[in-house]
């Protein structure tokens, strides 16, 4: 074999690379498993084995030996796929890398010169210090003991940790024995025992089912009602919308009518809290847009009455000695508004309403009086201000459901049009209580009478961010 390794002296003579590629010694010994070839160009440098490859990829060559007890013996040499550590060596230094087989052992080597993978500059002897033992890698003296320690301490505290589970269930179950069944949440109970039984209630047909709750449409006492059943994991919903529909003063025309509260469920579904409120066969204002086509005067008439009910739960009042306080919808869509018999519409589903921050008790002050006549302009355009100034980019500037409803009753009755009467804004007459009624008294803070108003010398509810319309749901 040193005869055959010496030959190498001659090829650097012999073969030329260029100045830009590494020139390695190519052989692979038969059976060997994978080729490197591929990594370079063959050159022709004698007539046998090994030959020359000029490196395509990298500036590095290698070499694998295997050493045994008499000899070792060249297995593969070529060019490497890529630059590795190592390749900066201008000479083979061999290092084990694994065992052959037994009593035999690889050891590889990288460099970056030209055919210094020809030979190897020393072995290690078999069985030295570094060289794989018959398991594999050998530890360094006085790395056993160290290691073992290690895993003996890991699996001991995996055992304490295990056994502080198992302590913790156990007395988890024992104090479950000592104090018996865990009482179930409060909520689902107290909620049936303060709530009435309605036994004449008839459940016929899903109306809308939701995230919350599943509306129902049914009888009571022979009268046609939807009824909104609540799991019992939605109790608190069910308290919050139920407390809403329950203010004093929550009666309104354009306002889903609350009848009753109570318990039950249809047919065999286990009992839950429900509320009764107003039917309106006619679906919901999604629901009638889709299926139905609307004139002129029709949808001015709808949008009239979604104002007015808007316009009604945004109000703060003191009537007949009941205060009203003000309500933010805060759900405001067409599937959350119903269509009445008349073709009018109502607002329903106050489950995400919020009562506003007001008044605890009416003040002592006069209200204010109206402004002068306002002539209304009888243009088609009031309508695109109308929902200019509903889209304002500007929240403050946005108009209070109570204005769009003034600009609406003028858009509606044009030929109606004439100076707000004192104390009151201008409407239709059969919005608004005889003049013998008591007018509802106006808080601090509400749209002033007249100042949504057409107007030759000044706009509609002036942008000016000081004006008395605000922004709204709208």
């Amino acid at each position: 074999m040193l005869g055959t390794l010496g030959l190498w002296a001659l090829l650097p003579a012999a073969v030329q690379a260029p100045p830009n590629r590494r020139t390695c010694v190519f052989f692979e010994a038969p059976g060997v498993r994978g080729s490197t070839k591929t990594l370079g160009e063959l050159l022709d440098a004698g007539p046998g084995p090994p030959r020359v490859i000029r490196c395509l990829y990298s500036r590095c060559c290698f070499g694998i030996w295997n050493l045994t007890r008499d000899q070792a013996q060249v297995e593969m040499q070529g060019c490497r796929d890529s630059d590795e550590p190592g390749c900066e060596s201008l000479s083979c230094d061999p290092s084990p890398r694994a065992r052959a087989s037994s009593g035999s052992t690889l050891f590889t080597c990288s460099c970056g010169a030209d055919f210094c993978n020809a030979n190897y500059s020393h072995l290690p002897p078999l069985g030295g210090p570094g060289t794989p033992g018959p398991q594999g890698p050998q530890a360094a003296p006085g790395e056993s003991p160290w290691m073992a320690l290690a895993l003996l301490g890991l699996v001991l505290l995996l055992l304490l940790l295990l056994g502080g589970i198992v302590v913790a269930l156990l007395q988890r179950k024992a104090y479950r024995v000592q104090s018996g069944p865990e009482p179930e949440p409060d909520s689902g109970r107290d909620c049936s025992e303060e709530l009435p039984e309605l036994p004449q209630l008839c459940f016929s047909q899903v109306i809308r089912e939701g995230g919350h709750a599943a509306v129902w449409a049914g009888q009571l006492q022979g009268e046609l009602v939807a009824i909104k059943v609540f799991p019992r994991r939605a109790v608190a919903q069910f308290r919050a919308e139920r407390a809403l529909y329950e203010l004093p003063g929550l009666q309104h025309n354009h306002v889903v009518r609350f009848i009753a509260a109570g318990q039950g469920g249809p047919g065999p579904l286990p009992s839950g809290p429900l509320l009764v409120l107003e039917l309106h066969p006619k679906g919901s204002l999604c629901q009638y847009l889709s299926q139905h086509t609307s004139d002129w005067g029709s949808s001015l008439r709808m949008a009239l009455s979604l104002a007015q009910g808007l316009a009604f739960l945004h109000e703060e009042r003191w009537q007949d000695g009941q205060y009203k306080p003000g309500i933010a919808h805060r759900d405001l869509s067409s599937q959350n508004v119903l269509i009445r018999e008349d073709g009018s519409c109502a607002i329903g589903d106050l489950g995400l309403a919020l009562v506003l921050p007001g008044f605890a008790q009416p003040r002592a002050w006069a209200p204010p009086q109206p402004r002068g006549p306002a002539a209304i302009m009888e243009d088609p355009g009031g309508l695109r201000e109308l929902l200019e100034d509903c889209w304002d980019a500007d929240p403050e500037a946005r108009l209070t459901a109570e204005c769009v409803q003034q600009r609406l009753v003028a858009l509606v009755h044009p030929q109606e049009a004439q100076p707000c009467p004192e104390g009151r804004p201008h409407s239709h007459p059969e919005d608004w209580p005889p003049a013998s009624a008591p007018a509802p008294a106006l808080l601090p803070g509400s749209p002033q009478p007249g100042a949504c108003h057409f107007g030759v010398q000044q706009g509609l509810c002036s942008r000016n961010p000081g004006a008395a319309c605000a922004s709204s749901d709208v």
